[in-house]
This record gives structure tokens, C-alpha cells and sequence, in this order.
């Protein structure tokens, strides 16, 4: 029977995948709010570069003023989307932060071998957690405002740019923009999808992991420590790899997110000790009927369990059902982990990368026998 420990283990490592999947659509909206005004921009921002390419270039007060000129049409163009844009990120931030007490709530009153309600972070601090508390040393009102100015800023630097070396407007939209070929990620915009990305995801996991510290913080009778679990692939910092597994009291230590794009969790170890005074549902009464004293607490402890010193994805992913894995992996790539005896760090590159199922094919080929695949198509995904 698993203990406390390893279902509390489990569950916050399974919700983890959903927060990433949070972070990802959160980063999906703020980008769509982004192309929403893009056609505008890139209209009028060509028919004011034409306009400065008829004047030609001049070094003074007057090319100072047209520049002036230019900042302004695009601030007027995109106001609207980053006001919709810091509205989007301010609900759905909150909404995480509520979202995330209720859970942690459920699985710390359900993980444990006895009736306990948490005491939880009031609304109000929720909303402290969230706009009043920095992440990676800056408030969220500052990622917005420093998100919105450099994104201004460097199509800003592109066009003075081009400009200077005489190119056409064609030429400066290609540098903001980028190439069809390249489906833009050549172009300097492509840092403004890549910035939401690393908004979303470490606005997401420094809030979730604050909401959990200020829920264990309240409940230290039953709460008194955590462990470190890195999630473990090849994207993983050296600092994370270095502290996965480590054990500190509650509110101490490194807490996650330890850089930007951190992935990294604290999960709750329950001492078990104070448990054997409090109320115990049917299964555990019958387990600890008779018992008093020092055996009561022994009997509890061991419900309770210890916390594995080391923990990782593989072991994890391992223990879960088939459609988990397929739902985690893909169905193909399911099967190559169950069957085909490739673990989760095959399935990247030394960058990361998600390998396509042609190049798994290309690198282990005796893997898909194994599993009893055939070879992908060249358009494999």
C-alpha cells in the first residue's frame, strides 16, 4: 500500500504536467493578443518607413523627431493589446493562485490515513502572492511593463538600423518580422513569443509553489518539511540536478522557481507523529484499534512513510497507468516506453528537443521492433 508520502510525491509531480500545460496556454493567449494587432502594425508601420525613405536619411533634430514619430505610432497601434494582454495575465494569475489552494487543499486532507482539514491563505493574501510578492526579483507589474517596453524597443532598434544602412521598408519588416521560410522566428518579434513563454512559465511556477509554502507554513503540526524534486530530462539546470532530492524544513532552502524556466517543486513531507491523537477514518481505525502511546505513533508512521531520498520522472512515470504515459508521452511514444525499453531521456536531444518519431526511428531502430512498431513516415510527428 503506498504511504502518505509517495501518494502526496505522486500527485504533486502528476499536477506539475498540468501547470505546464497552464503556462503554455497562458503563453498561447498572450502571443494570439499579439498577432491579433500585428496586420495593423505592419501596414502602417510600412507606409510611415516609406514616407522617412522618401525623405532620406538625416542624422539631426529632424530624423530624431520622425523616430519620435514612429514610437508613437506603434505605442497608439498596440495600446489596446497590452491592456487586454495585462488584464489576461492578471485573471488568469489569480484565478491560478485560487485554483492552486483548492487543490493543494484536496490532496493533503485526502493523501493522509486520518480526518484533517488544512488551514488555508485567505483571498487576500492569494492576491498578495500574485501581485505583491517578486519572482526572479521583479513584481509582476514590473515583467508586464519591461515586457511591453522591450518589445517597442527592439522593433525600435531595428528600424534605426535599417534605416542607417539605407535599407528598403522591406528590408527593416524582414528584420521585425522575419522570413516566410522561417515562419518569422528570424525576426526580432520572435523574442517578444519567446519572452511570453518565459512569462507564463515562471509566473506559473513561482506562484503555485507560493501558495503551497504559505499552506504549509499554516499547518507545521502536520507539515514540516519538503523535498526538492527537479524534474529530470535533459533540459534540467545543474543547479536543479544538483539539488533534486534534497530535504529542508518548511519555508527554508532553495524554492522553486530557481531560475527563469524553472521547473522544479517542493513537495510536502508529513511527519507523521501528530497524527495519532486526530481522528481516524474507518480504514485506519481498524488498523489502530487497541493501540496507545509509542505504538499508536509507530503504527501512524508507518501509514505515513518515508520519503524516497531520491526521486525522478522516470520512476514516476514507471508506476503510472499505460494511459497516463500516453497521454504524458503520446500513444506512439507510449508504447516505446512501455515495449520498446526507452526511457523519458530518449525522447529529447541534449538541447531538449522532442525528438520526432522519424529520428527515434533513425537513432533506434530496434526499439520500435521491440514495441512492435513499424518505421514512421518521413512525416512522422
Amino acid at each position: 500500500m503506498a504511504t502518505s508520502n509517495e501518494i502526496l510525491r505522486d500527485q504533486v509531480i502528476a499536477h506539475q504536467i498540468q501547470l505546464l500545460r497552464f503556462g503554455k496556454g497562458l503563453r498561447n493567449r498572450i502571443n494570439r493578443e499579439l498577432n491579433r494587432v500585428e496586420p495593423e502594425l505592419r501596414r502602417r508601420l510600412r507606409v510611415r518607413l516609406e514616407r522617412i525613405a522618401a525623405l532620406g536619411w538625416d542624422p539631426g533634430p529632424a530624423q530624431t523627431r520622425r523616430m519620435t514619430k514612429t514610437l508613437e505610432l506603434i505605442t497608439e497601434i498596440q495600446k489596446g493589446t497590452w491592456e487586454d494582454i495585462n488584464k489576461l495575465v492578471r485573471d488568469e494569475l489569480v484565478g491560478l493562485a485560487q485554483a492552486e489552494s483548492v487543490w493543494i487543499s484536496g490532496v493533503l486532507s485526502g493523501s493522509l490515513p486520518v480526518i484533517w482539514e488544512p488551514t488555508l491563505p485567505t483571498p487576500r493574501e492569494l492576491r498578495a502572492i500574485v501581485f505583491a510578492r517578486p519572482f526572479n526579483n521583479r513584481l509582476l507589474r514590473q515583467w508586464m511593463r519591461e515586457f511591453e517596453a522591450g518589445d517597442r524597443r527592439r522593433m525600435m532598434d531595428e528600424i534605426r538600423q535599417g534605416l542607417l544602412f539605407g535599407e528598403t521598408p522591406s528590408q527593416i519588416g524582414r528584420r521585425i518580422w522575419g522570413t516566410q521560410a522561417l515562419q518569422g522566428t528570424d525576426g526580432v518579434r520572435e523574442i517578444s513569443r519567446r519572452g511570453a513563454q518565459t512569462l507564463a512559465q515562471t509566473a506559473t511556477a513561482s506562484i503555485t509553489n507560493a501558495v503551497r509554502q504559505e499552506t504549509y507554513k499554516r499547518n507545521r503540526r502536520i507539515i514540516r518539511r519538503e523535498q526538492y524534486v527537479a524534474t529530470l530530462d535533459s533540459r534540467t539546470t545543474p543547479q536543479c540536478r544538483a539539488l533534486d532530492g534534497g530535504i529542508y524544513p518548511v519555508g527554508e532552502g532553495p524554492i522553486p522557481p530557481v531560475h527563469i524556466n524553472c521547473r522544479s517543486v517542493r513537495v510536502p513531507v508529513v511527519d507523521g507523529r501528530p497524527l495519532g491523537s486526530r481522528p481516524a477514518n474507518r480504514a485506519t481505525r481498524d488498523q489502530l484499534r487497541g493501540l496507545r502511546g509509542p505504538a499508536r505513533r509507530r503504527a501512524v508512521e508507518r501509514l505515513v512513510g518515508r520519503v524516497p531520498a531520491e526521486t525522478t520522472y522516470q520512476e514516476f512515470l514507471e508506476r503510472s497507468t499505460a494511459a497516463f504515459q500516453d497521454e504524458v508521452l503520446g500513444p506512439t511514444r507510449g508504447r516505446l516506453f512501455r515495449r520498446g525499453g526507452l526511457d523519458v531521456q530518449a525522447f529529447v536531444d541534449n538541447c531538449g528537443n522532442q525528438y520526432t518519431l522519424r529520428e527515434l526511428y533513425e537513432i533506434n531502430p530496434s526499439a520500435f521492433q521491440r514495441a512492435g512498431l513499424s518505421a514512421p513516415s518521413l512525416e512522422g510527428p
